[in-house]
């Protein structure tokens, strides 16, 4: 199962410690990223069809009065509209958006691997681990499609922190902050499973011990969460 592009997408997630010894021996990325991008775009695209009209409307309606102290319904109407448009290109250019993150985010973990862990890792090595470790967001994309196909509408808040109620935001009351909530969506099932097949698959890969991969994966998570949570007060 673990020596076959498409084994390995079940490997990853079943039998980790195999899996990521054969991605060591023979890196493989090409399966792994077409199926992360087609999963994120599906659910992407759709639940922005599904965002509340509503609730966006409202949303342009504070910016306006935010910018010059009064909004009126035509300069609403004018920005939702502008907003539809813009959202009905950016949508189908998810993957390409999401291919540059999965790159940029390889470059973090293959330099500190390099550079602070004195590993050999090569970026191919290390982008093969970096996408199979990240599987476990497809089985969440999966799930998430029924609760989408469900709804006719969805709150913006709800898709920031996330549609499928596998995180702590979730359980949140709904008058906690968008900085609090936006640091509870990140204590999420499948981002936790995603940083343990991360320590394994970068343990075996870059052939370092597994408190040096850990150490190494938990630090730039901290830091993603950190600048998420940045963004969040900033624009809070």
């Amino acid at each position: 199962m673990e020596s076959s592009s498409f084994g390995r997408l079940i490997g990853a997630l079943v039998a980790p410690g195999k899996t990521f010894r054969a991605i060591a021996e023979r890196p493989t990325w090409a399966v792994a990223l077409i199926v992360l991008l087609a999963a994120g775009t599906v659910v992407g695209v759709l639940a922005n069809q599904r965002l509340d009209k509503d609730e966006l409307r409202q949303t342009i309606k504070e910016r306006i009065e935010k910018g010059q102290g009064q909004a009126s319904a035509e300069q609403v109407e004018r920005g939702v509209e502008m907003a539809e448009k813009v959202s009905s290109v950016t949508r189908w250019l998810i993957p390409v958006f999401a291919a540059a993150v999965y790159l940029l985010t390889n470059l973090f973990f293959w330099m500190a691997f390099r550079f602070f862990a004195g590993s050999g890792i090569s970026y191919k090595t290390s982008f093969s681990v970096l996408l199979h470790a990240f599987l476990p967001q497809v089985i969440s994309a999966v799930l998430t499609l029924p609760v989408l196909l469900s709804r006719e509408s969805i709150g913006m808040e709800e898709a920031r922190s996330g549609i499928l109620a596998s995180s702590l935001a979730a359980f949140a009351p709904e008058d906690t902050g968008k900085v609090l909530r936006s640091l509870l969506s990140s204590l999420d099932f499948f981002s936790i499973w995603t940083l343990i097949l991360l320590v394994i698959g970068y343990h075996l890969a870059a052939r370092v011990s597994k408190g040096t991969a850990a150490a190494i994966v938990l630090v730039l998570w901290a830091l993603y969460v950190g600048g998420k949570v940045g963004l969040a007060t900033l624009f809070g």
